[in-house]
């Protein structure tokens, strides 16, 4: 049984959706990034402060980040970059931190040692999602837009810079984040492959549990499971005083089918039979095989002649089912003893009832439907 985390306070600000988890973590991520553009404007105008950078491109930066900010956010909170190869839109948003450092770049004089820090920062937001290809196409992207701030201050700016420690910047970006990228790439393959053995693990979980309650060949709920999902109703029901109705049904004639046609063709049978009692119930209502050819059917808050009926109909559909592949003579009937929980009673005797009741439809020649 699931548990409801109360939401964040992110959530119930809006700020991320309640219904999501994948989304919430895609937003989570990108206000971290979000925080690194924070980080690089406290630098940038601490560094204005100081005199060293203009504060003017500072504002136009600001404002340009602030509305592709935007975007981004509205992108992730309306679920339309669920469109996208990659909804965490992890590269076009590497991209953009990489050409607003770039501008950074350009206009921070003597201070330009800090920018090159934050590529490693900006980086680090590949590991989410990026394989090492991916990771050595920003590097290239980073080594060529560095490269394009010397050559435009060499051009108009060349008062602002020392080309030989600029170019051994360069050359030293140029080592450090091929490095970053092949050590990146090894995490982030690192990750896949733990989220796909989780995700393997989870499967084969979930495949166990199924078979600890269902029944192999007819796929309904087991005999153990069916009597623990019992218990739970008949003591929702005590509490509640909604009363439920248990029908025990069982195929006529089953020895015969083994007998004539074989025990595969008996199986075929069981498993033909579980598949119309399955559809015919409602979703409130559970079922499974309680053994052999009989199988045990909970109505949920029904009432006699409401269960008469529902089992009624469901004799009615096995008798006109037919199994061509079997035999073209092959008729299918079945017996159904019904009975109505009473409040507070022992379970045994619920099932003894339904079971009386049975024996009755039995009795009247089979293919009949009792109440007791």
């Amino acid at each position: 049984m699931s548990t409801n985390s109360s939401p964040s306070f992110f959530t119930r600000l809006g700020l991320y959706p309640r219904d999501s988890k994948e989304q919430t973590v895609r937003l989570r991520r990108f206000f971290m990034a979000a925080g690194t553009y924070a980080l690089t404007f406290i630098l940038a105008f601490l560094q204005s402060g100081l005199g060293i950078m203009e504060a003017r491109p500072l504002y136009f930066l600001l404002l340009v980040v602030a509305v592709v900010q935007t975007g981004y956010y509205l992108l992730f909170r309306t679920g339309a970059n669920l469109r996208f190869r990659d909804p965490s839109l992890t590269a076009p948003q590497m991209y953009t931190a990489a050409l607003a450092l770039m501008y950074c770049l350009y206009f921070a004089g003597q201070g330009r040692g800090v920018y090159l820090i934050m590529y490693l920062i900006v980086f680090l937001f590949g590991v989410f999602r990026f394989d090492t290809k991916q990771f050595l196409q920003v590097t290239v992207f980073s080594l060529v837009t560095y490269g394009l701030v010397i050559y435009l201050l060499v051009t108009f700016k060349p008062d602002t810079l020392n080309l030989k420690v600029e170019l051994l910047q360069w050359i030293a970006l140029a080592v450090l984040l091929p490095c970053f990228s092949f050590i990146g790439g090894y995490i982030s393959s690192l990750r896949n492959n733990l989220r796909k053995s989780h995700t393997a693990l989870q499967e084969a979980l979930t495949k166990i549990q199924e078979m600890a309650i269902r029944d192999d060949l007819t796929g309904l709920f087991n005999r153990r499971h069916l009597m623990n999902l019992l218990d739970y109703e008949k003591k929702r029901t005590d509490r509640v005083g909604r009363l439920f109705c248990l029908a025990m049904l069982d195929i006529d004639h089953f020895k015969r089918v083994n007998d004539t046609l074989g025990h595969q063709a008996g199986d075929q049978v069981l498993q033909v039979v579980a598949r119309v009692i399955a559809s015919s119930l409602r979703a409130t209502d559970f079922c499974g095989r309680f053994g052999g050819e009989e199988f045990m059917l909970v109505l949920i808050e029904t009432t006699g002649p409401g269960a008469e009926e529902l089992a009624e109909r469901l004799r009615g559909l096995v008798e006109a089912t037919t199994f061509p592949d079997l035999s073209p003579d092959l008729n299918i009937t079945v017996s159904i003893g019904i009975t109505v929980y009473q409040l507070n009673e022992d379970l045994s005797r619920t099932i003894f009832r339904a079971d009386e009741a049975l024996y009755q439809a039995k009795a009247v020649g089979r293919n009949a439907v009792r109440l007791a």
